[in-house]
């Protein structure tokens, strides 16, 4: 082709070539390499759960009867909200009602009763979750554990909810270890302000265990080949659309990231 005369043999042998729409097709990205602060990660997976002081349930102090149901299923409720109005089994004309308020902020999770049922007191109405914030739950290999303590900062991904990665910070560790997983639970504290996450997710952590600075690297999914012949193809400087295969030495791999060496 005309254009392969524009380099030598060598180059063109390395060079690939696309139009517009292979580029478009292909959705290509370039990125500028430059040296990084690189973080050494392990990799962890593991789920979403609910703060479990963060949940509430209301009942009635009385028996009675559910005349007015304000709130189900789904439905988010704000503090002091009237959930209930109880008639109480007491005589009187009209026999006493009482009101059942919200005692928190949050999502009605379970909803077991329907208007004009009876109540009894030891009876749960209502049960609400505080989503406002969650616990991500990693299952950290033993082996691996020993460089995190309280405080080690994550990146963590939810593929259900796609995007971008967030940071998060180490709360504790749980209260036992998976024996047979050869595993230990490591709770993240994750703001959830618009209530996307959910109880049971997936989530994806890349738990930072060490930081270096002036590192050079780039993407994982820019590093092409075999373990043995690792390639990166650069953008060549006058051609357009045009790449340029080029050979590498590649160190440590963490938060997506690959060390050049």
């Amino acid at each position: 082709m005309a254009a392969d005369e524009a380099f030598d043999p060598a180059e063109a042998a390395n060079t690939v070539i696309l139009d517009e729409s292979g580029v478009k097709n292909l959705r290509l990205e370039t990125v500028m390499v430059e040296e990084r602060d690189f973080e050494s990660t392990i990799f962890a997976i593991g789920r979403v759960e609910e703060i479990p002081g963060n949940q509430y349930s209301v009942s009635s102090r009385i028996p009675g009867r559910a005349i007015e149901v304000n709130a189900f299923l789904g439905d988010q409720v704000k503090k002091g909200q009237v959930l209930f109005r109880v008639e109480s089994r007491q005589p009187g004309d009209p026999p006493p009602v009482i009101e059942l308020t919200a005692p928190h902020d949050g999502l009605v999770t379970q909803s077991h009763v329907l208007q004009g049922q009876p109540i009894e007191p030891n009876q749960d109405l209502l049960d609400i979750s505080d989503r406002s914030e969650m616990w991500v739950v990693a299952r950290i290999p033993e082996q691996r554990a020993a460089g995190i303590a309280p405080g080690t900062r994550a990146h963590i991904r939810f593929p259900a909810l796609g995007g971008e990665p967030i940071m998060a910070k180490l709360l504790r560790f749980g209260v036992k270890a998976d024996r047979e997983a050869g595993a230990i639970e490591g709770i993240f504290l994750v703001p959830n302000p618009d209530g996307r996450l959910q109880p049971g997710m997936r989530a994806e952590f890349n738990i930072i265990v060490s930081t270096r600075p002036n590192v050079l690297a780039v993407p994982e999914e820019a590093v092409q080949g075999d373990p043995a012949s690792r390639v990166v193809y650069t953008k060549h400087f006058e051609l357009p659309n045009a790449f340029v295969k080029v050979p590498v030495v590649v160190g440590e791999t963490g938060g997506g990231w690959i060390e050049i060496k």
